[in-house]
């Protein structure tokens, strides 16, 4: 691993203070290997591992296993995720409970999908996440996560921040994960360091600000802001904050802690991984003062529900949705989401909406992974439990010499879907796509 940079070393002599070598040190180490379960998709597994303390569903794993041969991973049933990124449900659930329910959330910089599949864990069904990336290939991983999570009531949008002025008032918590100098991760992650410098830090300022700036009038008033970086920085943190309050009608709210290790700072928490088992955090909550809160207007359902009965087909209480057809592809629509939904699409460009049902080619329908992958799938469909050994044939792509029955089915490990196979008589089709299968040909470690 590269050494350090100098600047930083320098510039982390004055935020450790005292305890400079213990968090050079601590650089030096192996980082923790954590995970988050699935609350809708959990079973016996991973129940020995230590529990994350602030994390209702985070455990530590004694060792790194190699995840990308684990078909319980691809199924999503966990999410590997950081120690300390997962505090965020501590200032979430802290703020969830004084909103008028069911709320809307956006997570504005979402990719890879951390903090959007925690967000939809502890969400109810009548709340609604959107979820934004505006990278393509980066919007492609966070729906590929979000789809392997199983929820419904959660839309992906691929915007720049700027163009959610268009929909005033609209959310009610708002999560900004900022793109930062990344000085958390320099010990998991190389890229870190070498693309670390004091200009870098300079120049994610701006784009923060301008970030919050953006988001700023999306949040209804009494609504809030969470706040997060991977940084130590004062500049990209409590500096940023307290920026943001001189300029905008937003409080510092303080965030509950009773874990020991957290340093609290004027405007939020700091995780340092000398004293936390965890990497290099920032975390910081805000209010947006109270006022008059702007009515969402009502649009008309202009859906087309005569593709209904493949929602009746494969889900159950397809009372709950309406179709939508978009360039053959077949969305379940929660109907309590509707209204957002159709808002939503007049102002952004919405790439998943709902449960993605699958694809028409002519007459025949395709059905999705994500299909497979949905907690609302109905139990009574065709099946076929796969062991081990088969399910990661099938996840890359192989052909399966199982005994099923003809037509669709959906492939399970230890009862979680998979996808989809189709035995067409003289073979087995796999159907599992190919941007999400797996390139490595052994169990090599990530």
């Amino acid at each position: 691993m590269s050494t350090l940079p100098e600047n930083f070393l320098l510039r982390a002599r004055k935020f450790t203070g005292a305890k400079y070598d213990d968090f050079i040190e601590s650089l030096s180490q192996t980082p923790p290997v954590s995970i988050r379960i699935n609350p809708f998709k959990r079973e016996n597994f991973f129940s020995a591992e230590e529990k994350i303390p602030w994390s209702m569903e985070g455990k530590y794993l004694k060792k790194r296993p190699p995840f990308t041969f684990d078909p319980l991973f691809h199924a999503g049933c966990y999410y590997v995720q950081d120690a300390s990124s997962q505090f965020i449900e501590q200032a979430f659930l802290q703020i969830k409970k004084d909103l008028n329910k069911p709320i809307r959330v956006l997570d504005l910089c979402a990719a890879p999908g951390g903090k959007s599949t925690h967000l939809l864990s502890m969400l109810e069904d009548n709340d609604l996440l959107v979820c934004n990336e505006i990278i393509g290939s980066r919007n492609n991983i966070l729906r590929q996560n979000i789809m392997k999570w199983g929820k419904e009531n959660v839309f992906v949008t691929q915007n720049d921040p700027a163009d959610f002025n268009r929909l005033e008032g609209f959310f009610d918590i708002i999560v900004v994960d900022a793109p930062c100098s990344g000085e958390g991760l320099f010990r998991k992650d190389e890229a870190s360091r070498s693309e670390w410098s004091e200009e870098n830090i300079q120049r994610c300022t701006i784009r923060q600000e301008e970030i919050l700036k953006n988001a700023y009038s999306t949040l209804r008033p009494g609504g809030f802001f969470i706040y997060c970086t991977c940084t130590f920085e004062n500049d990209e943190n409590d500096n940023q904050i307290k920026s943001l309050c001189n300029k905008f009608d937003l409080e510092v709210q303080q965030i509950n802690n009773n874990f020991s290790g957290i340093v609290k700072t004027e405007s939020g928490l700091t995780f340092f991984p000398h004293l936390i088992r965890g990497e290099g955090f920032y975390i910081s909550l805000l209010k947006k003062k109270d006022g008059n809160v702007i009515p969402v207007k009502k649009v008309n359902d202009n859906n087309d529900n005569s593709f209904k009965k493949n929602l009746v087909r494969f889900l159950n209480n397809p009372d709950k949705y309406t179709a939508l057809l978009k360039d053959d592809r077949l969305f379940a629509i929660p109907v309590l989401h509707l209204n957002a939904l159709n808002t939503l699409n007049r102002n952004l460009y919405v790439r998943l909406a709902g449960i993605y049902m699958g694809d028409f080619k002519g007459e025949d329908f395709i059905p999705s992974a994500a299909l497979a992958l949905s907690i609302n799938l109905k139990d009574d469909l065709s099946s076929r439990e796969l062991t081990e050994k088969e399910s990661i044939e099938y996840l890359k792509g192989g052909n399966l010499q199982i005994d099923m029955s003809k037509g669709w089915s959906i492939v399970k490990h230890k009862t979680f879907g998979l996808g989809w196979v189709k035995n067409i008589g003289s073979r087995i089709n796999n159907y599992y796509p190919k941007e999400w299968r797996i390139k490595k040909q052994n169990g090599v470690q990530e």
